[in-house]
């Protein structure tokens, strides 16, 4: 970030508040709420903040990176002037993502000597100037990450249960169908598609397109309607899911086309003998 010279004047400040949506106005976090906590804080750490440095953001998704935002080119403009030494926002969230993105951002701040305060972080203001506060905010953002880890740990378990288990791990899935039980069960005809995709590329040499090619022209969808891409086709092709159709019992007229296989075998899986 290139900053343009200018007298920087180190009690300045420049506030930042922002509502998503209008449920926010009505539940004491309304940008006048905000405006006014900011000015209280201001005054009180003999911070100087005027009505046209409070930078506001209505109806703007917590999620778009704050540079980004309709009002985000005024704050950088601000920023970038040199003048100011301080942001003051009522909470993390409402200007940033979440914390890793409050680190990333607060350090490029930190580079060009501008602290940002935070009115309740974690119960408490955390003024980023200081080691303290900056040390708080590592802290949390170290937990934060562990937080993460262990919901995405927990969540492969999740999803290797159900998939073992033969239970809906996924919204649907090419070649099997969901019981009231919440059960996947081989959808055969959907089967039959597979296997042919899986003949004319192993088999014939065929690429993913030109099947793909033909499945549209034949009038074959997808499972919820799409055309098929070269991609899908090979995401449905090579899915290892499919060899757990191996557990049931093959239709009476299977084998009456020159592509089904009888047993699925994973493709990284050698046969022996």
């Amino acid at each position: 970030m290139d900053v343009m010279s200018g007298p920087r004047e180190s009690n300045r400040a420049i506030g930042y508040v922002r509502v998503s949506t209008g449920s926010q106005e009505e539940d004491g976090n309304s940008l006048a709420q905000q405006t006014r906590r900011i000015q209280r804080y201001a005054e009180y750490r003999g911070l100087r903040i005027r009505s046209r440095d409070i930078i506001q953001e209505r109806g703007v998704s917590g999620g778009i990176p704050i540079y980004d935002r309709p009002s985000g080119g005024l704050f950088l403009e601000r920023i970038e002037s040199g003048r100011y030494a301080h942001v003051i926002s009522t909470r993390v969230d409402r200007m940033f993502r979440n914390v890793a993105d409050a680190i990333a951002t607060i350090d490029d701040l930190s580079s060009l000597g501008i602290s940002i305060h935070l009115l309740d972080f974690q119960g408490q203001a955390l003024d980023t100037g200081s080691a303290t506060g900056r040390g708080l905010l590592q802290v949390v953002a170290a937990f934060a990450e562990m937080e993460r880890g262990l919901i995405s740990e927990r969540t492969r378990d999740g999803m290797a249960y159900l998939r073992q288990n033969l239970l809906r791990f996924t919204r649907s899935l090419y070649g099997w169908n969901v019981t009231e039980g919440n059960r996947l069960v081989p959808s055969w005809n959907e089967q039959n598609q597979i296997d042919y995709m899986h003949w004319q590329m192993e088999t014939n040499g065929i690429s993913a397109t030109a099947v793909a090619r033909s499945l549209n022209t034949r009038g074959i969808r997808g499972k919820e309607g799409g055309a098929w891409q070269a991609s899908s086709v090979l995401n449905t092709a090579y899915n290892d899911f499919h060899e757990a159709r191996n557990q049931f019992s093959r239709p009476s007229n299977w084998n009456n086309r020159p592509w089904h296989r009888d047993e699925i075998i994973p493709e990284n899986e050698e046969i022996e003998g």
